[in-house]
């Protein structure tokens, strides 16, 4: 289980300026990114004017679409999604090019609509600013694209998605702005986007704090244009102030294509269309009342990718659940052959995976382990059927020289390796796991669901499954669980925690136990009335 392959996936934008795409491992918590590209077709080229792709810009594309089917087969890429926006959507002889891709490159683009580009671009911007200290997500985000503007607005807790036709390659072509853009030309591109803003009912352009999210090509470019202007956010983003923008926008705006090259440090299809977006975002935001912008530098290639890793953990889960279900029948069927009684064991592998599935944030092993510690719960006492004294050993000879079908490799040497340490103190069991042939993540790991094995135990110390339920709960620097119990507290239970050494040690807490019997639903039942908590059963005492 801790061999099985790395699901790696791909996302593919193919937009109106450019076309982009990123090969990423599915991590346990996010995605590694692996390989990323920018491959500069501008698919808008002749689908806002004419509305057809023309036939050099298909034969660019196709290419670059070949292009990431080798590198989709070199990084041995398995579940992908590629889009493409307005300027695929905007073109009558689209099929030509979703033909030519899926027979000579293998890959199926998937033309999607304005409020589903919106929606992606709205994913990736709440991700971004959720991994990030300090991160609140704006209340506004303006995706700047070659063919279109998705505006993203939030009122309470509910998102409203609108998009425009404003894009900068769109703009480019229809007025014709190829170089500097003079003062008329400059007032047509803010009545342009002026007029198609007010289409955005009133009522959804609500307060929003002054600041939005910025995202796309441009949005990027600009920011860093005017990094001398404004330092990173709380969420460590780079923005600018719609002040800074504005006093900029005359060099922008009336630089010619090279002199923004020379001057921004820009490739050539980002200065054709720099001047343009910097008018539609000034415009924009004044619209808005926006006066910060900030670039979380994502886009609707890392919506798709957010979404792919989604779609892959909720299968991935899947498998695991029903491999881990397989694994626990033939460990069920190893101690059955062996005569061993599972009793305990069982009730051992109930606590520990409570203690494994409440305490994730704290010991950062991944979920796929926990069927792992569950195995080794459940069979930690088998060496008893050789002998008592000692079983430990037993045990972990057994598991490692027996037959557990689903149960091999490393996945197996650390099953025996966590019934060898369950007992013994903690300095034994570390030196124990130090010795082991593993890497130094998996003995990371084994340490920490030793330690957990060990809890678990302990709370059975006498074999009668006592406890029913626990809850855990962080307090300060300690671990607290509360542990609901058929009979109430007793004089033995300082032994419930005799086995917390390691534990303490390896995660750096203390670790305290509370003990009660379970509570009677009634008993918790309340009604608030004028401002007061009366309890519903008459019984109750003040």
């Amino acid at each position: 289980m801790t061999g099985a392959p790395k699901i790696r996936l791909g996302a593919i934008d193919a937009g109106s300026n450019a076309i982009r795409v990123v090969i990423a491992d599915l991590g346990p918590m996010d995605v590694v990114r692996v390989e990323a590209e920018r491959v500069p077709v501008r698919l808008g080229h002749g689908a806002f004017t004419r509305g057809e792709l023309d036939a050099l810009t298909i034969d660019q594309a196709v290419a670059a679409f070949v292009h990431f089917r080798e590198r989709f087969d070199h990084h041995g890429v398995t579940l992908y999604r590629a889009v493409a926006t307005s300027a695929v959507r905007n073109a009558g002889n689209r099929e030509v090019l979703l033909h030519r891709i899926y027979h000579e490159a293998g890959i199926e683009l998937d033309v999607i609509e304005g409020e589903e580009e919106a929606r992606l671009v709205r994913k990736a911007t709440i991700h971004a600013f959720g991994a990030t200290p300090g991160g609140a997500t704006p209340r506004a985000i303006l995706d700047l694209g070659g063919g279109s503007l998705e505006v993203n607005l939030r009122a309470g807790s509910a998102w409203r998605g609108y998009s425009l036709p404003v894009g900068t390659v769109r703009l480019l072509e229809t007025f014709g702005l190829d170089g500097a853009i003079g003062e008329a030309e400059a007032g047509m591109v803010r009545r342009y986007t002026a007029t198609l803003m007010h289409t955005i009912p009133r009522a959804a352009v609500s307060a929003h704090g002054g600041v939005a999210a910025a995202t796309g090509g441009n949005a990027e470019a600009l920011a860093k244009i005017l990094a001398g202007t404004a330092t990173p956010d709380a969420a460590g983003m780079h923005g600018f102030e719609l002040a800074a923008l504005e006093k900029e926008l005359p060099a922008i705006v009336n630089a010619t294509v090279d002199e923004r090259m020379a001057k921004f440090g820009v490739k050539r299809d980002r200065a054709e269309v720099l001047g343009i977006a910097a008018l539609v975002f000034a415009t924009v935001a004044r619209q808005l009342g926006i006066t910060r912008l900030i670039a979380p530098s994502v886009g609707v290639r890392e919506g798709v990718l957010i979404e792919l890793a989604e779609t892959a953990r909720e299968e991935q889960a899947k498998a695991e659940g029903a491999q881990g279900k397989a694994l626990l029948t033939a460990a069920r069927s190893f101690a059955n052959r062996v005569e061993h009684d599972t009793t305990h064991g069982e009730h051992v592998r109930h606590l520990a995976r409570a203690l494994f599935l409440q305490l994730r944030d704290v010991h950062g092993v991944p979920d796929e382990l926990g069927v792992l510690l569950e195995v080794a719960a459940l069979l930690h006492d088998v060496g008893e059927v050789v002998n008592k004294s000692g079983h430990h050993k037993h045990s972990e000879y057994m598991i490692r020289w027996g037959r557990i079908p689903g149960l091999d490799g490393i996945a197996r040497e650390m099953v025996a390796l966590m019934v060898r340490t369950h007992r013994k103190d903690a300095a034994r069991v570390k030196q124990l796991i130090a010795d082991a042939p593993f890497t130094k993540e998996q003995r990371h790991a084994v340490r920490r669901m030793s330690a957990i094995l060990r809890v678990a135990d302990a709370l059975d110390t006498e074999h009668r499954s006592r406890v029913e339920q626990i809850v855990c709960n962080r307090m300060g620097n300690a671990i607290v669980l509360d542990l609901i119990v058929r009979d109430g507290p007793s004089r033995e239970d300082a032994k419930l925690a005799r086995k917390a050494d390691l534990f303490a040690e390896e995660l750096g807490v203390e670790l305290k136990i509370t003990v009660a019997r379970p509570v009677p639903p009634l008993a918790v039942a309340t009604e608030v009335t004028g401002g007061a908590v009366i309890p519903l059963h008459a019984g109750a005492k003040s």
